[in-house]
Parts: structure tokens; sequence; C-alpha cells
């Protein structure tokens, strides 16, 4: 799930950005939430809200854009921040908070879509590598690699690591559009393997590298075990 804030004070120009993004086509399902003042996006990202990407115009009534986010950015916040402004002299100011790319006044259409289209690239390449969670509003990263697989459990996922084991809140229909179909592949209706850790494939079961044993419905035993001879096909070159 990709998370998008609008931080826009005309309402005129807020309809035009969230228009124009829900006519990207994303590859992923995303959620947007608009914020009309600078301090709403703060008091949000306090209560631990976390965003992927962040839209701040630079002047919000009597709130100044930068001041925004460098308070963003205090609470340890790594969101891509893409400044929106009517001065191309705005957008210079936006690289003193690391901000990701900018955006003119009305929003050209053609370039909020190579925005989008390389933030999506980005953050699909670097959740390749780490996996993110929250737990009771904590943020934890946990290195792709380590991964052993992901158990559903009702309302709750169990994502299992050679050293730990986490639970947090999510579905496994939506976890699966956020992982790597490469290296993650769904092997039963309640598990997601790494198959960078799956050691053999025998009787129905995903042998794992640390001996654990996951099952694999028979209707996707095929499917597995092709996704799994690929995966090591393509290590191997």
């Amino acid at each position: 799930m990709l998370k998008i804030a609008v931080c826009e004070d005309e309402e005129q120009h807020k309809k035009i950005l969230v228009d124009l993004i829900s006519r990207y086509p994303f590859k992923t399902d995303y959620c947007l939430t608009t914020f009309q003042y600078g301090y709403e996006l703060i008091a949000a990202s306090n209560r631990g809200s976390v965003f992927d990407v962040i839209f701040l115009d630079m002047r919000l009534d009597q709130e100044d854009g930068i001041d925004i986010a460098n308070e963003i950015r205090k609470s340890g916040n790594t969101a891509r921040i893409i400044i929106t402004t009517s001065l191309i002299e705005y957008a210079v100011l936006g690289y003193s908070v690391s901000a990701s790319d900018f955006l003119l006044k009305p929003f050209p259409q053609e370039k909020l879509f190579q925005v989008l289209e390389k933030l999506e690239n980005d953050i699909k390449n670097a959740r390749s590598n780490f996996y993110e969670i929250d737990i009771n509003n904590e943020k934890i990263f946990l290195k792709s690699d380590e991964i052993l697989y992901f158990e559903s459990l009702g309302r709750k996922m169990k994502v299992v690591t050679f050293d730990e084991v986490y639970e947090y809140y999510d579905k496994i229909t939506a976890l699966q559009k956020e992982l790597d179909p490469v290296r993650f592949v769904l092997c039963h209706r309640s598990y997601i393997v790494n198959l960078k850790n799956v050691k053999s494939i025998k009787m129905k079961m995903a042998v794992l590298k640390n001996g654990v044993m996951i099952p694999i419905s028979p209707k996707r035993n095929q499917k597995v075990y092709d996704a799994f001879t690929r995966y090591m096909a393509g290590s191997m070159e």
C-alpha cells in the first residue's frame, strides 16, 4: 500500500492535484489523505501516521512549507516530499529539506505522472531490500534477506525472521501486492515464503534453511515449484 498525503490550503489546487493523482495508473494499491494546513500534517505525523509521499505546498496561509517540512523531518520521517509552488524560486528551497522533486502549479499532468512513476519505482526498489511494519506506532525495518515467511493469523500477520517473530495488523491479500513477486510467493492461503530462504521443496512442503517446513496447497504446488526454480536459476546468473 502506497500512502500519499496532499497538504494544500487552496481548495481549487487541492482538487486538481487529487484528481490528477487518481488518474495515474498505479501498479499497487494506494490511499490518499488531504490536509489544509501544515500543523494538521505535523499533528498526524506526531500521532504516528506514516506517509510514503507528501505533496507539500510552499505557502500554506500564514505557514512556511520549509518550516513544516523541517518539523516533519525532526520526527525522523523519511517520506518523499514533493514541493508544490507557483514560483520556481520556492522550488529550489525544497532541497534544503531533502525534497525529492517539485511541481509548479497548476500541475501539468505529464510532469506529475513522471514524478509518480519515479517515486513508485524508487519505493518499490527500497522495499525489495527492506520490509517495513508498524507495531504500536513504531516503524520496524526488516531486511528482506532475513525474512523466512509470513503467516496469516486472522486480522493479524506474523512475520518470522531467522532471529525474531513479529505480529502486526495486515491482510495477506494486501501484503502479497506489496512484496516483490520474484522473491516472495503465496504457497498457501495462509503463508507467503521467501524463496531466497527456501532450501528445497518436497512432499508439498517448502523446506526452509532453518529446517521449518511450510505447507504448499495442492493447487499452488506447481506454481511454487516453477517460481522456486526460476528464482534459483536467476540467483545463479
